[in-house]
């Protein structure tokens, strides 16, 4: 057994300028967006976008966007520790991290859209079970407290070692390192199933909507799963690099380029097979020749169809499909910037599609909850219409932010870094399944990791 002494310790981190005017920026955006959820409290739902006919708007869209990133996120980072390998050790606590920001970013944006968060104890104190709402909220909360023991559990040892009181009185010792190992485990199994289940309650929840015929589909689970591992790995991928470039983290090249494959693979997965189970039956109940068929399949709707499969899916899949330039870091940065930001689009579209046609197509349809100015019918709309107001825009900002701002306190307190003995077993592993180590430009070289 062996112990680190006191002078291996070191004090605790701070802040640079430039760290201390990002917190400022963030934090700014974050008063700024309870200011604007002030207004709104005081003022009603009114002042968003969202009407009787348009009844989820910007914060459910950016709800299931955040649910997938933190879903996505732990499925990358536990899948290795289930199946005991030590690869992509570089990344687990940070995609732990990252996953526990999303979360606590989704919880958050069902505050304002709820419209009255002083009544939200009623989700503990009388709760409907037949509500897939119930249940969804309730996986968030646990989901959210998972992530917080699976981050401490995997860097309380450091944390010790550095004598950070967040170790919360354990030591670091070679048998609880083991110890912690086997925890991880453990852990991993119960983060999976609990991650597939967050994201497939939430799809779920449209999936059961009979009134919606674009949501009424038994794939929307599995397509919001597979939503789940694009945006959660294009996310962790993307704040990584930014990681390595802005902070003392430091991104394993083999293993950042291995994972850009996989996130190839799961854009072809999600982008190309999915949308073709989707949306063939579709095209081949409407139209019956074939190149009405073909036409329905590859023309979309919306611009937000095209931000999704084309600039979110087909062009990142193009960029990391090409061995001569994926194991570039730019590459990788940039699409999995891409894959983010369809994914985006993605849960955009889902949204309009279900709300664009009222379920009363009928005059004078539904009433939109506004003032009647006397000249024409305003109070009443057979067409969904919706756009995010100023309010909106900034309450989501400023949840978002507070998002960041968890990730950017995370990156300086908590040991993210792997240690110097998961380093050894991890370099082991790789030695013996034969594993080379890229650098940025590409090339195989010897063991370069320790270099930077």
């Amino acid at each position: 057994m062996t112990t680190r002494d006191d002078t291996s310790r070191t004090a605790v981190p701070t802040f640079g300028s430039k760290g201390k005017l990002w917190l400022g920026f963030l934090g700014a955006l974050v008063v700024a967006g309870l200011t604007a959820w002030g207004y709104q409290l005081t003022t009603g739902l009114i002042v968003t976008g969202m009407r009787n006919v348009f009844s989820w708007g910007l914060y459910i869209m950016m709800f299931v966007l955040f649910v997938g990133l933190s879903a996505g996120g732990l499925i990358i980072s536990s899948a290795p520790k289930f199946f005991h390998s030590h690869r992509y050790e570089g990344f687990a606590r940070l995609g732990v991290l990252v996953s526990l920001a999303c979360i606590t970013v989704a919880g958050l944006l069902i505050l304002p859209d709820i419209g009255r968060p002083e009544r939200l104890y009623q989700f503990f104190t009388s709760p409907d079970f037949r509500s897939p709402m119930v249940w969804d909220f309730g996986i968030v909360v646990l989901y959210g407290a998972l992530n917080l023991w699976y981050l401490w559990l995997l860097s309380r040892r450091d944390l010790a070692a550095h004598g950070s009181k967040l170790a919360l009185g354990v030591e670091d010792t070679e048998a609880g390192r083991e110890r912690d190992r086997t925890l991880a485990f453990w852990t991993a199994a119960v983060a999976l199933p609990t991650a597939v289940a967050l994201h497939s309650v939430t799809g779920w929840i449209f999936a059961t909507q009979v009134g919606r015929g674009d949501w009424f589909s038994p794939l929307v689970a599995p397509v919001f799963i597979a939503k789940a591992l694009v945006s959660g790995l294009g996310l962790l991928l993307v704040v990584s690099v930014l990681a390595d470039r802005f902070t003392d983290y430091r991104v394993d090249r083999n293993e950042l380029t291995s994972l850009g494959k996989i996130l190839g693979i799961f854009l072809a997965f999600h982008v190309v097979y999915l949308l073709a189970a989707e949306r063939l039956p579709h095209a081949w109940a409407d139209h019956f020749g074939f190149w009405a068929i073909t036409r329905n399949f590859l023309i979309g709707e919306s611009a937000y169809f095209w931000l999704w499969t084309v600039v979110g899916g087909a062009l990142p899949l193009a960029m990391l499909a090409m061995p001569s330039v994926r194991k570039r870091v730019s590459v990788i940065f940039a699409a999995s910037v891409l894959a983010v930001f369809g994914t985006m689009f993605e849960g955009v579209r889902l949204v309009f599609t279900g709300y664009d046609d009222a379920n009363i197509d009928a005059p004078p349809g539904i009433s939109l909850g506004g003032e009647y100015a006397g000249l024409t019918t305003d109070v009443w709309a057979t067409v969904g219409v919706y756009t995010p107001t100023l309010v909106e825009i900034t309450v989501t900002v400023g949840i978002v932010a507070l998002g960041a701002i968890i990730v950017t306190l995370g990156l300086r307190y908590v040991p993210i870094q792997r240690s110097d003995g998961d380093r050894r077993t991890a370099s082991q592993s790789d030695s013996a399944e034969g594993s080379t180590p890229v650098t940025d430009g590409g090339e195989t070289t010897p063991e370069t990791e320790g270099s930077r």
